[in-house]
């Protein structure tokens, strides 16, 4: 993948993340406890899942997209 191609993926995968973190927000405010810490297991895994199977394999070909590596 090019680098402006990557950099428009690395944008959309962190975006991902995002929406999933506000709608934990939401589920939060909605859901009994019980609920909400499936909901919260759950979501943990699909944002670990997006950082380590999308973002991982980004960086690898471009670590300059990496914030974290700075």
């Amino acid at each position: 993948m090019d680098a402006k191609s990557a950099a428009r993926f690395k944008q959309h995968a962190e975006r991902i993340i995002e929406e999933l973190s506000l709608a934990l927000t939401l589920a939060k405010k909605a859901s009994s406890t019980d609920e909400f810490l499936k909901l919260k297991a759950s979501v943990g895994d699909i944002i670990a899942r997006v950082d380590t199977m999308l973002l991982d394999n980004i960086y690898k070909d471009h670590p300059d997209l990496d914030g974290m590596k700075r």
